[in-house]
């Protein structure tokens, strides 16, 4: 067996990360390079509208080629992997930043973006 010096990525931290690189890398330059992105598109929108637990089902049975296709499409169009938690800091800590060590969700927490950041923070 080999070892690796990465910490474990919850599935949809690995799915962001694998969007991120599709993008960064020029292999996806716009949202019509997505394949289905018409279908993608609207499961997007849909997904957006919905309340969180039940986006958080829908996405948990979802095809990792699939969420990957509809991170890819988010962070086209937001600049985030993440935009479908906006409205939801605390399902996104379970989703994204389960298991991750502190820096690790340090990391993921610097893609989420400071306006998402803002909302998570409890009020004073």
């Amino acid at each position: 067996m080999v070892t690796t010096a990465a910490p474990p990525r919850t599935r949809l931290s690995s799915l962001a990360v694998r969007a991120r690189n599709i993008v960064d890398s020029g292999l996806c330059t716009r949202t019509s390079a997505v394949p289905d992105w018409l279908v993608r598109l609207d499961q997007l929108e849909h997904l957006a509208v919905i309340p969180a637990p039940a986006r958080r089902v829908l996405l948990a049975g979802l095809d990792d080629d699939v969420v990957c296709d509809l991170m890819v499409l988010s962070y086209l169009r937001t600049g985030t992997t993440y935009a479908l938690w906006t409205d939801s800091p605390g399902g996104f800590a379970q989703d994204v930043l389960a298991g991750l060590d502190t820096a690790a969700a340090g990391r993921e927490l610097e893609f989420f973006g400071p306006q998402h950041l803002r909302a998570a923070r409890p009020p004073r």
